[in-house]
């Protein structure tokens, strides 16, 4: 695998546009398109909240057909709209695929924005002109910015990998900095690659990854409506089969996923911190996972990496009802490297060089177990002030 700088331009056999379409403010980008002439599979990730979206209730119907392209809107989430919210979906969907010649229902769509208000669709549709006609290859560049709502940056990441039949490239996108919570949030990712993958090593590799990547992070626990992760790859006579080629899929899927994953946790509301939570020892995979959500999810945990402050009993009492199987005398606690906690017994430390430690950007909290073999991994941020102004003065 070679990592590579850049992001969707970088995918042959794609084309992609970005305008300003005014659905809820003048002078920004936020109505784009992923397109595919060829026709595609698509694997996909969707909210596990059963409160969703009309995009996402639209994309659970299409996903196992064949798809030419993902339509996305900003601003404006199309939750909460009833079957009106639904029929400007289908209707969007259906002009769009017009103008590009392809089959009406070829084309996903995922939103973002602001719950319970119906899209502007009389806008929408009449710009779908200016869009189809903005298409290109270099536009993928331009399609990160266009997702974006309360992000500060565009967020993208791509690798090239080897295979049998020759080198490909994935490469991916995606926004969201609050309402993040594992099992995805207000969260869009879009991937793309060239390499021709058979339907079910797509949808094995894409859910592994994903379990490791974007459903293992969280910022502020809120779960969205509107999740959404979608991959594309062209259809083939001859997809890739060998064991190998799908590792090597794999290797470099899972590095954009993660590397996207990482960016968005970065820039998270008001976050200062990148956090990362590390459980050993647990008699499962999925203790782990339970623990290291637990501590991840700790608004009193993320409250005392903001303030510098090693308060380990925040993070043992977190552990402790996450419903991991733990006990307090094989239990160890470590923010980087600084052991605080032995086997339940606390340990005498130099508070100022561990406060010093602490005041940087990255963290590494260990938790062991001391049970069993089962780890996990999570990412997270701190809580700042600025969190809660930013979503104090988020309007509806």
């Amino acid at each position: 695998m070679k990592i590579l700088d850049g992001g969707l331009e970088l995918v042959p056999g794609y084309t992609f546009s970005a305008i300003e379409c005014g659905i809820k403010y003048a002078g920004r980008l936020d109505f784009s398109l992923i397109f595919s002439e060829k026709p595609c599979r698509a694997a996909g990730a969707f909210t596990t909240n059963r409160i969703f979206a009309a995009p996402v209730r639209l994309c659970r119907e299409r996903i196992g057909g064949t798809v030419h392209g993902v339509l996305i809107n900003a601003t404006n989430a199309n939750a909460c709209t009833g079957d009106e919210g639904y029929r400007n979906a289908v209707a969007l969907t259906r002009e769009t695929a017009l103008k590009l010649a392809v089959p009406a229902d070829s084309l996903l769509m995922a939103s973002t924005g602001v719950i319970g208000v119906q899209l502007p669709a009389d806008k929408m549709r009449a710009s779908v002109p200016s869009l189809v006609g903005g298409l290109s290859r270099e536009a993928g560049a331009v399609v990160p910015r266009a997702i974006m709502t309360t992000d500060t940056y565009p967020k993208a990441a791509a690798a090239s990998f080897e295979t049998s039949a020759g080198a490909f490239t994935i490469a991916g996108t995606a926004k969201g900095v609050g309402m993040i919570a594992p099992n995805m949030a207000t969260l869009l990712a879009f991937l793309v690659t060239d390499a021709p993958l058979a339907g079910p090593v797509m949808d094995g590799v894409f859910g592994r990854c994903i379990a490791r990547s974007l459903n293992a992070i969280t910022i502020d626990g809120d779960m969205s409506t509107n999740d959404t992760a979608i991959l594309l790859a062209p259809r083939a006579d001859a997809p890739l089969g060998d064991p190998r080629d799908a590792e090597a899929f794999e290797e470099a899927l899972l590095y954009v996923l993660t590397r996207l994953a990482e960016l968005l946790v970065r820039d998270g509301e008001g976050a200062t911190k990148f956090v990362t939570v590390d459980v050993t020892r647990a008699e499962s995979d999925d203790d782990a996972r339970r623990a290291a959500r637990s501590i991840a999810e700790s608004l009193l945990v993320k409250t005392a990496l903001f303030g510098n402050d090693p308060n380990w009993g925040r993070i043992a009492c977190a552990a402790g009802y996450s419903g991991a199987a733990l006990s307090e005398d094989t239990l160890s606690v470590s923010i980087n490297g600084v052991l605080l906690l032995s086997r339940g017994v606390p340990q005498a430390v130099n508070r100022k060089e561990v406060i010093e430690k602490m005041s940087v950007k990255d963290l590494i909290i260990e938790l062991d177990i001391g049970r069993g073999t089962g780890s996990a991994r999570f990412y997270t941020s701190d809580i700042s002030y600025d969190y809660v102004k930013i979503n104090a003065e988020y309007t509806t």
